[in-house]
């Protein structure tokens, strides 16, 4: 990072949904896991805390209560002197953090789900997610089923992680769990798995009981919670495929799950988040890409709720077709005081991977948020793609991309030692040519994108999609 910008971070934050799927991982600091969306009771309590610590120390510096409240304004004038009337003399205890709180959680209500203020801990456990480190086993689950019953189906599985090390993948189901196989408690309820998994030490072996996603004979595999670096980027193609392993997920690493139905002159690419390594993983796929002469390319931006701009100006430029400028234009922050920034490509690149009749396909669902919206929007600017080269995964019924198109900024404070945030939206997002927003919309199959079926079976999905793009040829 830029040490000129340590304190503020430009970010597609948010990573989409806030919806049924849950995470099994931690940060590696070992507290609770930073939101999505920034906790808002929690987060601003501990707000209260910082606030009244500011409080104490300016009446130390400044000496005493009056001169030091003589510098604020009115309001915070009246907010302390209210405070201290509370304290001193209403007939129940309310104590500083109750009174920040409540005062917080009016605050609250003035922004977004995106923004707020981040504890030191939870700024902490920000930045780890940001260079991909955690702790756990690396599942995400769908916690209910169309009907609504509980279930705890598999829909994605962390690269690098220890569950994609035991071989577990999307489209199983966990059906029990216990230390030993003679100990299994029999089932689908997500709140008991992390009462369990909460009581299980980092590298302490466990058994889970897993059926397919429709039933079936049950298996078994053992797991532990370990600190991992995830892996973002996953190459395929007929005959060979690519992860990155090792313990900081930069050993390119051949895999075993070819996707054998593609033909020679096609490969499929996976990125799931735009945090980490994601730019240094995407260039060194992209050159297997041109090393194997492939010429069609799938890219999968299912469930990949964004991450950082930096990281989407270096994938980008693979994908401006018909840009003649070296560092093309592809995100345009557009800022309430009629003020915008632009954001380029840190080169383009695309004509030395692609041909002018090379097709790119994208793979999408309601989880394909923010950058990679933005992503889209690039590639739709430039002409690397259309609209009919979208497919849709259809999500409980719903058959968009989310809708994302604003921007966060995290301003960090080291007043305290250990820095607190706040993290806050400050811009909307446009598409770099058209200016298009596609906040609170998305994509939609109105506008010509595919629809696919929800199937969290293995290759589905994909396969769905190959036969419609192969049939279209």
């Amino acid at each position: 990072m830029d040490e000129n910008k340590k304190d503020e971070r430009e970010e597609f934050f948010g990573n989409g949904p806030e919806r049924e799927p849950r995470e099994l991982r931690e940060p590696s600091v070992g507290v609770p896991p930073a939101p999505k969306r920034a906790k808002k009771a929690n987060g601003w309590r501990i707000a209260g805390y910082c606030l009244g610590a500011l409080l104490v120390a300016g009446m130390g510096f400044l000496g005493g209560y009056y001169t030091y409240a003589g510098a604020l304004d009115k309001e915070m004038r009246s907010l302390i002197w209210a405070k201290k009337q509370i304290q001193e003399h209403y007939y129940q205890e309310i104590t500083d953090e109750d009174f920040y709180n409540a005062v917080f959680d009016g605050v609250n209500g003035l922004l977004d789900p995106y923004s707020g203020y981040l504890t030191p801990d939870e700024y902490a456990d920000m930045i780890e997610e940001a260079t991909g480190k955690w702790s756990g086993l690396g599942v995400t689950f769908s916690v209910k089923d169309g009907e609504d019953n509980e279930q705890l189906l598999v829909t994605r599985v962390s690269g690098n992680s220890p569950a994609e090390a035991a071989g577990i993948l999307p489209g199983m189901a966990v059906v029990g769990f216990g230390v030993t196989e003679s100990e299994i408690a029999e089932s689908v309820s997500y709140e008991e798995l992390s009462v369990f998994l909460k009581e299980r030490a980092e590298g302490e072996k466990f058994i889970l009981k897993m059926t397919g996603q429709k039933g079936g004979e049950a298996f078994y595999k053992e797991v532990a919670k370990e600190a991992f670096i995830e892996n973002y980027v996953f190459y395929r193609s007929r005959a060979s495929a690519y992860i990155f392993t090792g313990e900081n997920a930069t050993v390119l690493t051949e895999s075993e799950n070819v996707l054998s139905a593609l033909d020679e002159e096609t490969a499929y690419i996976r990125l799931t988040q735009f945090n980490g390594q994601a730019a240094q993983e995407f260039a060194a796929v992209m050159d297997i890409f041109k090393e194997e002469k492939k010429k069609n390319l799938i890219l999968d931006l299912r469930s990949n709720g964004g991450g950082y701009l930096n990281i989407l100006q270096d994938i980008a430029g693979y994908f401006c077709k018909g840009a003649t400028d070296g560092t093309p234009l592809v995100a345009i922050a557009d800022y309430p005081d009629n003020q915008r920034s632009e954001f380029e490509a840190t080169a383009n690149k695309y004509a030395q991977y692609f041909a002018p009749d090379s097709r790119i396909s994208v793979l999408a669902d309601n989880g394909t948020a923010s950058a990679s919206e933005c992503l889209i929007g690039c590639m739709m600017d430039y002409g690397a793609i259309s609209y009919s080269d979208i497919y849709l995964s259809s999500r409980s019924g719903e058959t968009k991309t989310y809708g994302k198109g604003i921007m966060q900024r995290t301003f960090a404070s080291s007043l305290f030692g250990k820095p607190d945030a706040i993290k806050l939206t400050t811009a909307r997002i446009l598409w770099p040519l058209t200016e298009n927003c596609i906040h609170g919309r998305g994509v939609l199959p109105e506008d010509g994108a595919h629809t696919v079926a929800e199937n969290y079976d293995g290759d589905a999905e994909i396969l769905e999609a190959w036969n419609s793009i192969s049939a279209a040829k």
